[in-house]
């Protein structure tokens, strides 16, 4: 019998600042983290406390989910104030680490994880990373070593951001909270050139030089030396499992049942999201059996090729879930887009994160904490590019010559993501390109949504920079989700639920990247995962009985909207816009003016396809420079 934790005091999603000053000109601008928390007020909304020291000040963001007392508002300090803690996340093992503590003498003033991560650092320093079963990035000082630890959670959950000139240092949750010091702006080429290749920059790029994002599983010290860098957990493949597929699957629901009570544990109402998929169906089954009055949400579109809200209503009917389910349409994309993209920290342009904001937003309003199921993609092979990976490694030269005719005979002219006909025939292209590809070249370009020839005819040649994968290399298709967990899951999927959740105050928690469950995943055989038919297999076993065969068997359909339908508007409203005239778009030195009037005039042909994304991302793009820039 499974017992729920329901003690247990846990810290929440936050925003977290800090500033190192290397000399009397950054002095100057420690003081400045009191005020400029005030742009993380979104991530924390309940307090805003700050610290400040000689050469180091520190500040935080605070929503409370639990223990929410004022004894346990951050910065957190011990009772001598020598050390102090800024942190953002959870540690879902503090109870075990805090009757370590115990046991070595600790005494604790409050029942929050918090307290129990400042006690385990000061204990045992970096070292102590290695213990945390969480999500998390942390800012912690020792102010008489003078002497800063910085880290961040091992998948990649939790954001965090360094910037660096000749004066400072400054840490943050959000890039946007940067343009509040006297910062260098100069912005990135490759990273531009990124953006319009993937729709987002990966990690350690931001959008400015001077910027970078930590990596998942990295720390970091500060001290009078500069910042030390290093890694204390990589995301690798394992001894593979094999004691069969039947105990795989009883292992893997025992483990991922285990990660979803850890992520039950809240004082405020709590739910899951529930799209219909596979993913967000396991999650929400085995919620429901731990939290009988689970409330579950989902988000339909008034477009039928995109809304699959009949999915969702049968996995909430068939668990017995109190279900909630939200439609977008085209006036509900229209009131709610700008604030939408004001919720953006950096250029970040996938598609799908308007029906996060969206959900997010309605979903705040029942709940506080909503679980998904990220991650489970990247673990299991669920991706269509997975599949057709697999299926054209053991493809014939003769129907390989067959896939290139097709894709000859139909052409680019009928490409979409809105109908199946443009849909189908855009899978083709882009499988046809492939098949001419290596290993790593193939999976870059999949992870593309914009070709290269495209950002070419759009940029000036100084955004002309070849990108590609630059990992381990993909010999084996396990290999190749190892790659889609360090790029895709926390540059895009990541960083869209957390950009987006946080824009209401809405905590979002991942059972699938229990880093437990993750490294059972990463030692599973891919025979267990993937074969020539379907994907997700060990996962569909283990959870067989709790779902209704229509849902795991169905195949998988992208989290995506209507944008062509809904952009309509917003595209002639471009044509008004200045950061769209030829003036601003010439001294901008980013863009080649004549493309993007080429685009805008063609925008509502049937044939323009998939060079929607193409003026989505240049949209994203323009507004955020507009605002920091324009």
């Amino acid at each position: 019998m499974t017992t729920l934790y329901l003690c247990s005091k846990l810290e929440t999603l936050c925003g977290i600042l800090g500033i190192w000053a290397k000399n009397k000109n950054g002095k100057s601008e420690v003081g400045k983290t009191k005020d400029v928390i005030a742009r993380l007020a979104h991530r924390g909304p309940d307090f805003q406390g700050s610290k400040t020291h000689s050469n180091f000040s520190m500040a935080h963001s605070r929503l409370s989910i639990l223990d929410t007392s004022a004894a346990a508002h951050q910065p957190f300090s011990d009772e001598n104030e020598r050390y102090f803690l800024s942190f953002n996340g959870e540690i879902y093992n503090f109870k075990s680490l805090r009757q370590k503590l115990e046991r070595e003498g600790v005494q604790f003033k409050t029942n929050s994880d918090t307290e129990v991560l400042l006690h385990h650092l000061i204990l045992y320093g970096e070292e102590g990373l290695k213990e945390l079963n969480g999500c998390f990035a942390f800012i912690f000082y020792d102010k008489k070593e003078e002497k800063v630890l910085f880290a961040r959670d091992r998948m990649g959950i939790k954001p965090l951001l360094i910037y660096e000139d000749d004066n400072k240092i400054i840490l943050t949750s959000e890039l946007h909270a940067l343009f509040d010091f006297d910062i260098e702006k100069t912005l990135d080429e490759e990273a531009i050139r990124l953006y319009f290749r993937l729709t987002y920059i990966p990690a350690p790029k931001t959008i400015l030089k001077n910027a970078f994002k930590v990596l998942p599983g990295q720390l970091g010290v500060i001290d009078s030396q500069g910042i030390n860098l290093k890694k204390y957990y990589r995301i690798e493949r394992k001894p593979f499992y094999r004691n069969g597929v039947g105990k795989a699957a009883r292992a893997l629901n025992e483990k991922l049942t285990q990660a979803v009570e850890k992520r039950l544990v809240a004082d405020v109402p709590l739910g899951t999201f529930l799209s219909g998929g596979v993913d967000s169906s396991v999650i929400s089954a085995i919620a429901k059996k731990l939290k009988p009055d689970l409330k579950t949400f989902s988000v339909g579109f008034d477009h039928p090729y995109f809304d699959e809200s009949t999915y969702s209503r049968m996995v909430a009917e068939h668990i017995g879930s109190d279900h909630h389910e939200f439609t977008i349409g085209k006036k509900d994309f229209k009131d709610s887009f700008p604030d939408f993209l004001n919720a953006l920290d950096e250029p970040f342009a996938d598609s799908s994160a308007f029906a996060v904001y969206f959900l997010a937003q309605r979903t705040k309003k029942e709940v506080s904490v909503a679980l998904s199921g990220d991650g489970a993609d990247e673990l299991f092979a669920g991706y269509r590019k997975h599949l057709a990976e697999y299926r054209l490694r053991r493809m014939s030269n003769t129907k390989k010559s067959l896939i290139s005719i097709s894709s000859k005979i139909l052409g680019n002219k009928r490409v979409s993501r809105s109908d199946k006909i443009g849909d189908f025939n855009r899978k083709l292209q882009k499988l046809n390109r492939g098949i001419k590809l290596d290993n790593e070249s193939r999976f870059w370009e999949w992870c593309c949504f914009i070709e290269e020839e495209e950002a070419d005819r759009l940029l000036k040649p100084a955004y002309h920079i070849k990108t590609g994968w630059k990992g381990n290399n993909l010999d084996e298709i396990n290999d190749m989700l190892i790659a889609d967990q360090q790029l895709v899951l926390p540059n895009d999927m990541l960083k869209k639920v957390d950009a987006m959740s946080m824009a209401h105050g809405l905590e979002v928690r991942t059972p699938f990247l229990d880093h437990e469950v993750v490294e059972f995943a990463n030692g599973l055989p891919l025979e267990y995962k993937l074969n020539g038919k379907q994907s997700k297999q060990l996962l569909k076993i283990a959870f067989s009985e709790e779902l209704p065969g229509e849902i795991l068997d169905r195949s998988k359909k992208g989290f995506e909207i209507p944008i062509q339908e809904w952009l309509q508007d917003e595209i002639q409203e471009m044509l008004q816009s200045r950061l769209f005239q030829k003036e601003f778009i010439v001294e901008q030195g980013i863009f080649n003016f004549e493309y993007i009037a080429s685009l805008i005039r063609s925008s509502s042909s049937k044939g323009f396809g998939d060079r929607i994304y193409v003026l989505w991302s240049i949209l994203i793009f323009q507004h955020w420079y507009g605002r920091y820039y324009g």
